[in-house]
């Protein structure tokens, strides 16, 4: 009987142009109930006291929930399009929905950060899929919602120097950037929600510092040493870091392909916010998104995706705690040796795996990027 029953779930049926199992039914459909159950538990905690905040993020909370969801078909349909299986598609979905990070971001703080991330990764998405100027015109939208987005900036600098997109089309992002600082820099109230949250939750932080709960070298340096100085030339320093990355990339011939373009994409959201000054408990979360696909594209990096969205978590925490229990510098040294772990992978393949038994040759053989 036993038996039965695990055939009759695991077994594949045609349904319309699909081929699928009871249990993947399950999956899919049980995911985002769990999903939005979670979010509801703690969707009327706001980390502000201010009403007006409360009030804006009500709506935006709705709109957050949505494209959480949005995001999580994305990545589910991206990973299957990598690696052509699809448990691991499923997955990829509702591990994309039940993201802690995410969870919180829509429940807790109402931001819309899932809108800029799924307009980033929609534009990796196309860019993969040979369609390199709908993906700048995304790449664009996503720069208007936030300015998290800027970590990608590299890829398409390449991809444009591999004739992978038009010149005339870099003026989607140009616009995004453009029309988001037009309405960010105005005075007072800002009339579009997401930008007027973004200033509202500003208000409460106080004081200016290097970072502000983010585990980067400014934890490790001091947050609140030589803000103004450090800042202006670490700026530089990153726009510097960008063209070097660029240069480094065409110089050893690495083209941008399916294989290599997630990984490239998490490593940049991860190395830029170590080294870029006032980066915020938020700065992770698009690495986090990421680093799903990548660990499902290449699972012997599934520690690396792990560990980084507890991290980010752990940020998350520290704002609506007021405190972090582990300190911030110590967690930075982690943050840095999984930037460390990308940069050898996307590099030349090199992977430090986490093993508990001895690799065959043929293991080795397949942890090694194509």
């Amino acid at each position: 009987m036993d038996k039965k029953i695990t055939e009759f779930i695991v077994t594949e049926r045609k349904i319309g142009k699909f081929h699928m199992a009871p249990i993947d039914i399950l999956l899919i459909v049980f995911a985002p109930v769990f999903a939005m159950m979670i979010r509801f538990q703690v969707i009327g905690y706001t980390p502000s006291v201010t009403y007006s905040f409360a009030r804006l993020t009500e709506s935006l909370k709705v709109v957050s929930i949505v494209f959480d969801l949005l995001l999580s078909l994305l990545v589910g349909i991206y990973v299957y399009r990598l690696t052509g299986h699809k448990i691991r598609a499923y997955l990829g979905y509702a591990i994309t929905l039940l993201l802690p990070v995410l969870c919180a971001g829509s429940a807790m703080w109402g931001m819309g950060d899932s809108i800029y991330i799924f307009f980033a990764v929609l534009s990796l998405f196309l860019l993969s899929e040979g369609k390199g100027n709908a993906s700048l015109v995304s790449y664009g939208i996503s720069l208007f919602f936030s300015r998290y987005a800027f970590f990608l900036l590299p890829i398409y600098a390449i991809a444009f120097m591999q004739k992978k997109n038009k010149l005339i089309y870099f003026i989607a992002p140009v616009c995004g950037v453009w029309f988001r600082n037009g309405l960010v820099s105005r005075e007072g109230k800002l009339s579009f929600p997401i930008f007027e949250a973004e200033r509202l939750l500003t208000l409460t932080r106080g004081e200016t510092r290097l970072s502000y709960n983010w585990p980067n070298i400014y934890q490790m340096i001091g947050t609140d040493k030589f803000v103004i100085e450090y800042g202006m030339v670490a700026r530089y320093l990153v726009m510097a870091l960008m063209l070097v990355i660029a240069l480094a990339a065409l110089a050893k011939g690495r083209e941008l392909k399916k294989t290599n373009l997630a990984a490239f994409a998490a490593l940049l959201s991860m190395l830029i916010p170590f080294v870029m000054p006032q980066m915020d408990e938020r700065s992770g979360i698009l690495a986090d998104v990421l680093l799903v696909i990548v660990a499902l594209q290449y699972t012997q990096l599934y520690y690396v995706a792990i560990l980084h969205v507890i991290i980010s978590y752990m940020a998350y925490s520290a704002y609506f705690k007021g405190e972090s229990v582990v300190p911030f510098s110590y967690v930075a040294i982690v943050n840095l040796f999984l930037i460390v772990v990308m940069l050898l992978f996307v590099g030349d393949g090199r992977c430090i795996r986490i093993s508990c038994h001895a690799e065959s040759e043929e293991e080795i053989a397949k942890r090694t990027m194509p």
